[in-house]
């Protein structure tokens, strides 16, 4: 009995060693900041986490004193259950305060035998407070001196310092002529140290996007509430308190004279446009459908600002285009634009396809000249579909009513059956060959609709398809007073085709959509404002611009 409890004794030492060993095998750390772009005596948060919740060695910070203090350290150990699966982790929030301005490195960090990579921070001048005694003062700053472009990328951040308890507070809200204006995340809240001070800081940072050009001017914001004023009398009143914020200018330049026309201009930090396929297109056989994706970035812009993605392709390949997606980005050097698009693409024939080149104008705002992302011209090969059997000329109907015919013999030489027999194989004939008649009728028809799509599908039914997709879809954003999804939904219906607007409604239909433009894009733009009840009146009463008569079968009985 003795051996038998050590034996189980040492298997579960056993189990347990080999449960913690595969933990530090398979242990793994993330090191992250709460932000990369900070003042001089501000704090920043330090996050370490780890999967391994046994081990007890702690992350070396000996290379963070060289251009950090270390404020505060705290660590906890996360355990979590989701669908019956076990998630552990050891999280460490260190409070980090740089002792110098310029780029600071944390360096890499060590944990169980794990090293993660180093981050980049950059740390601006500290402000200056003017009252070195008040409790409570404003700063803001925007991150361009002298002049951008019309529609550039600018970022105005507004800072609160507080060093005592504040309430009945309020703060006014920043307001721009002719600018867009997005709040780039939620409020940002840290300490930072001025003039000696610790204060808490509350910031909020904006994208501006100046709508035409001139100087746009950034006004004082101001701030009011109460603060508790002590004294060596008392504990201390409410005093009331106002203060603004300093004011900004700066010089919008229009559209470089250099600049594409008829391009949609983009002064970004940075374009990419890049391309994937949902197959090997070197193995695509006509008649097989494969999906190309494009997708275009721009750091500096958002999406809305992006052209629509489009392709011009020769007649042997049919494109079937989804809808676009949209999607912006915030970061902190600003906002990041993305656009996808994903286009269905059907050759119809084998032999040489070409995809032409797609080429983007944009104006690269750092280096202050144009230039173009590509995607190259594809030359491609396109075979032959293996299993498509073309369709073979009809054999003579006398040739096929003579094979099939049987051969009826008759041993009587007189009465009736000579003449019964002649009845019925010239019923028998005329059967056949309405038989084989209507199987050819069925095969070409089958043929027709198989390897062409068929010209009532190909043509006029995918047409009044796509016409009822963007009906229905642009429909819906006006109804729904969405001015930035309706724009988006015309801009690709006409690059389709024209829609046919009943007689006396094209004017109403184009003052309509210029409505729209100068919702989004005027120099009183507000989307918000926007209502679509009437466009979406007229756009139910669009047509096909060509209607295409079904196609009927020839007639079994020719005249």
């Amino acid at each position: 009995m003795f051996a038998l409890g050590l034996q189980r004794l040492l298997l579960s030492i056993s189990l347990i060693l080999t449960l913690v060993f595969s933990a530090q095998a398979l242990a793994a750390i993330e090191v992250t900041v709460d932000r990369t772009q900070l003042a001089e005596n501000e704090s920043l948060t330090l996050f370490i986490r780890s999967d391994d919740v046994i081990s007890l060695e702690q992350p070396d910070l000996r290379d963070l004193s060289v251009d950090f203090e270390i404020l505060t350290q705290q660590v906890r150990t996360n355990i979590q259950i989701i669908n019956g699966q076990n998630r552990s982790e050891k999280l460490w929030e260190i409070t980090l305060l740089p002792k110098r301005n310029g780029e600071l490195t944390i360096p890499a960090i060590t944990l169980d035998g794990e090293k993660s990579e180093p981050i980049t921070l950059q740390v601006s001048s500290a402000p200056v407070n003017s009252e070195e005694s008040a409790d409570v003062f404003l700063d803001s700053e925007i991150d361009q001196e002298g002049s951008i472009y019309v529609q550039q990328q600018l970022i105005y951040t507004l800072r609160l310092y507080y060093a005592t308890s504040i309430s009945d507070h309020g703060l006014t809200d920043l307001e721009l002529e002719d600018a867009l204006q997005l709040q780039l995340g939620n409020r940002r809240d840290y300490e930072a140290r001025v003039s000696g001070r610790l204060y808490n800081v509350a910031e909020w940072r904006f994208a501006i996007y100046p709508q035409k050009s001139g100087v746009l001017s950034f006004p004082a914001q101001t701030f009011s509430g109460r603060i508790r004023q002590q004294n060596r009398y008392s504990l201390g009143g409410l005093k009331h308190i106002r203060i603004q914020s300093p004011e900004h200018s700066i010089n919008v330049k229009p559209i470089p004279d250099s600049f594409p026309q008829g391009h949609t201009w983009l002064p970004a930090n940075k374009l990419t446009l890049s391309e994937q396929w949902s197959g090997d297109f070197s193995q695509w056989q006509a008649g097989s459908p494969l999906t190309r994706t494009l997708q275009l970035k721009a750091e500096g812009l958002t999406a809305a600002q992006l052209p629509p993605l489009k392709l011009s392709l020769p007649d042997q390949v049919r494109q079937y285009p989804e809808q676009p997606t949209q999607e912006d980005t915030m970061l902190d050097g600003g906002i990041l634009g993305q656009q996808s698009l994903n286009i269905a693409l059907i050759p119809t024939q084998p032999g040489t396809l070409t995809l032409p080149e797609i080429s983007i104008p944009w104006w690269n705002v750092e280096k202050d000249q144009l230039e173009y992302v590509n995607l190259n011209s594809l030359q491609l090969s396109i075979q032959a579909d293996p299993n498509q059997v073309e369709t073979q000329p009809a054999p003579p109907v006398a040739a096929a009513t003579s094979q099939a015919t049987p051969v009826i013999q008759t041993q009587f030489s007189a009465g009736y059956w000579p003449h019964i027999t002649a009845a019925i194989s010239a019923v028998s004939l005329f059967l056949i060959a309405l038989l084989w008649r209507q199987q050819q009728q069925i095969k070409r028809l089958g043929h027709l609709l198989t390897e062409q799509k068929s010209p009532l599908s190909a043509k006029n039914q995918g047409l009044q398809q796509e016409q009822d997709i963007f009906r229905k879809a642009m429909t819906t954003a006006c109804q729904q007073n969405d001015a930035e999804k309706a724009w988006q939904i015309w801009q690709q219906w006409k690059q389709l085709e024209t829609p046919q607007l009943p007689p006396g409604l094209d004017i109403a239909f184009t003052q309509a959509i210029n409505e729209l433009q100068a919702a989004l894009y005027g120099p009183q733009a507000n989307a918000k404002s926007w209502q679509g009840k009437e466009l979406a009146k007229i756009v139910k009463q669009i047509k096909p611009e060509k209607e295409t008569k079904p196609l009927g079968l020839a007639p079994l009985y020719p005249q």
